[in-house]
């Protein structure tokens, strides 16, 4: 978890955010959700907030939301953030190991007699892992790029200093 202490009120903190914002497609992801707002989402009056950078059909997927919170405190507002890999990358990871689980299933027993059959099992996990990997290295870039792009919104609303966890 980030947190940022900005040296703002919580209300120009979210404004800020607001301001950067589009909202996104009816399931929270859509392929053509093209724009030059920096991110695409949610951000709610009580400070609540669910972005992901924009995406156009030829750029890459966009793997991470960023969500969190503007809370109230002394010197400003306090602005806590989660970086998640979004909900559909969940799934498809989710579909791809329930079937690598289920080849392994009926390919092991199924191999007790001719260790031949192991090779189905070994190439479907190398295949799989070729799928993920992507996945991984695409996260890592959405996740810099959405931190320097929220920090550079919070600096709209005022001077930002980030705590260390």
């Amino acid at each position: 978890m980030d947190r940022y202490r900005v040296h703002a009120p919580p209300e120009h903190v979210v404004d800020a955010m607001v301001r950067s914002t589009v909202p996104g497609g009816l399931l929270g992801y859509s392929l053509t959700d093209a724009t030059s707002a920096t991110f695409v989402g949610k951000v709610t009056k009580d400070g609540t907030f669910d972005l992901r950078r924009p995406r156009g059909l030829a750029t890459t997927p966009r793997v991470v939301v960023l969500r969190g919170k503007v809370h109230q405190a002394e010197d400003g507002a306090l602005v806590a953030v989660r970086y998640r890999v979004h909900p559909s990358v969940l799934l498809a990871r989710s579909v791809l190991l329930g079937f690598l689980i289920l080849t392994a299933v009926i390919v092991i027993p199924a191999s007790l007699g001719d260790l031949g059959l192991l090779w189905i099992l070994a190439v479907f996990a190398f295949v799989i892992a070729l799928m993920l990997a992507p996945f991984e290295w695409l996260a890592r870039a959405d996740r810099v790029k959405l931190r320097s792009d929220l920090e550079e919104t919070l600096r709209r609303a005022g001077s930002v200093v980030r705590e260390d966890p």
